[in-house]
């Protein structure tokens, strides 16, 4: 006998929401992540209630759980926003557009502040210099900071081993990012070498550089 084909469930007629609300949320970017995470979960469990399926009112309804100083003028500009739309215009694009907009203010500078402070914290460890220079990069950019600026330079050099800080404040002293870069591979490399040299004949303390 052939199987039958598997019919979709036809939604419950008068569904009234399900579920805990999600946590107020206040502004506080640590939470940010968590917050937009529970919202979506929340609307997926009454998908089937009617009026959880219009993207305009499933954004007016996210702001209702957003409260405080720290989220009013967005919230107010996000409200003035909805309220240009036409009927027309309710489609999955405004609750797409709500998340990015939501996810730039909220997520995105959440981000910026985690980058900002592993990329204060960044020391590099002998002699792992390809892994700092690739994480001092990344953090970099994760930062909204620009590479190669003069602040950036010195974020670099005052991660590096004071022996290698001293070698690249020498004169001439680099000015450019590149310029820093290539002084402080010329200084390990010398370092590892003599390193090299000294272990042949000694049998002494683990090095320190």
């Amino acid at each position: 006998m052939a199987q039958q084909p598997l019919q979709p469930v036809a939604a419950a007629a008068n569904v009234k929401a399900m579920g805990a609300n999600p946590p107020l949320f206040t502004g506080n970017q640590d939470d940010a992540d968590d917050f937009i995470s529970k919202v979506k979960e929340y609307l997926l469990l009454n998908d089937g209630v009617a009026g959880f399926n219009s993207p305009r009112k499933k954004v007016t309804l996210t702001l209702t759980f957003m409260q405080g100083p720290k989220v009013a003028k967005w919230t107010h500009s996000i409200r003035a926003w909805l309220l240009q739309l036409t009927p027309a215009q309710n489609t999955d694009n405004v609750w797409n557009k709500f998340l990015t907009k939501f996810k730039t203010h909220f997520q995105d500078m959440q981000a910026h502040q985690k980058a900002r402070s592993k990329l204060e914290a960044l020391q590099m460890k002998m002699p792992e210099v390809d892994a700092y220079v690739a994480e001092f990069k990344q953090l970099v950019r994760k930062s909204g900071y620009t590479l190669g600026s003069r602040e950036m330079n010195q974020h670099f050099i005052a991660g590096l081993p004071m022996s290698i800080t001293e070698d690249i404040l020498k004169d001439p002293k680099p000015t450019t990012y590149p310029e820093i870069l290539q002084k402080t591979l010329t200084s390990i490399h010398a370092k590892q070498t003599i390193w090299t040299l000294y272990k042949k004949g000694n049998q002494g303390p683990a090095n320190n550089y």
